[in-house]
């Protein structure tokens, strides 16, 4: 038996949350957060636990974190300046979206901007049929030609989105080898990876974000095991799923937890491409305020 803490980390307060396994016994506190040191708040944290209520580290047995810095890099929009490679022909699937206003009787109401305008949008020779068959292979010059110029553009970041390739992943995976052979050292999101499903722009946009976030996301993971080690808080971090935590050590693995907490509208899609209900969607319905890490013993 332990103590089991809850963690939810706001822009101006982080909220502690105490249950003692043995009493039962609830209790709280709250600290002022730290976003120009992430962990910080959590050390005075646990500090302050000890201190009232003589709670050391070795007694905690399940950890659970709650952060909305994803959602706030999208917000602030200060991260990762990206490249989008799709299918030649449909590189206005950003800006066209679904073709919906986002207020029908506004006539002067308008959609946010892209995070990666149409200037670095880029074409790429290559098709997919609706079944998923290739109808064109991965045309290689269209390949080097876009990323020299995502490079010439300063991108930070390459977001690969073909169409169709929630049915087929072959050509999607053969642009990063093809990148890499020319020179690429910039991450490299595919959204078939992130998440495959039917529809272009929903798959697309969820990719774009998922790469846009990535970087601070990474860091922020990276600065909150950390602290927790350095509180000696020593569970192993789970997350859903696992690849959020192991993100934080390879900054190249994507994050497909991300879009859950952006995209709030998934917890009303729960099927896969095949009509299925998609687990993972099952993380939206309780973690919508931000990603939601666990720690257990």
């Amino acid at each position: 038996m332990g103590f089991r803490i809850g963690v939810d980390i706001g822009g101006s307060f982080t909220d502690f949350a105490v249950f003692d396994e043995l009493t039962g016994q609830l209790e709280a506190l709250k600290v002022l957060s730290r976003p120009d040191l992430p962990g910080e708040e959590m050390l005075t944290g646990l500090r302050e636990l000890e201190r009232r209520y003589g709670i050391n580290a070795d007694a905690i047995t399940y950890f659970d974190h709650g952060t909305t810095v994803g959602v706030n890099t999208v917000i602030q929009r200060k991260d990762l300046q990206l490249a989008l490679f799709t299918t030649d022909g449909v590189v206005d699937v950003l800006e066209l979206a679904r073709l919906k206003s986002p207020d029908m009787y506004d006539l002067f109401s308008s959609r946010p901007a892209p995070l990666v305008p149409r200037s670095h949008v880029f074409g790429i020779h290559e098709r997919l049929n609706a079944n998923g068959a290739v109808v064109e292979p991965v045309d290689r010059a269209s390949i080097m030609e876009a990323h020299r110029a995502a490079r010439a553009a300063g991108c930070e970041g390459i977001v690969v989105s073909f169409l169709h390739s929630n049915k087929s992943r072959e050509n999607e995976r053969k642009a990063p080898p093809l990148l890499v052979e020319d020179g690429c050292t910039v991450p490299i999101f595919l959204s078939h990876e992130v998440w495959p499903i039917i529809r272009e722009f929903e798959r697309t946009t969820t990719a774009v974000v998922n790469g846009y976030v990535q970087p601070q996301v990474a860091r922020y993971l990276a600065s909150m095991q950390e602290a927790l080690w350095q509180a000696g808080v020593r569970p192993e971090l789970l997350s859903a799923p696992k690849a959020t935590v192991h993100a934080a050590a390879d900054e190249r693995r994507t994050l497909r937890s991300i879009f859950k907490e952006l995209l709030p509208d998934l917890s009303r899609m729960p099927k896969d491409r095949r009509g299925r209900r998609d687990p993972t969607c099952r993380a939206a319905s309780h973690a919508r305020g931000g990603i939601f890490l666990r720690a257990r013993a």
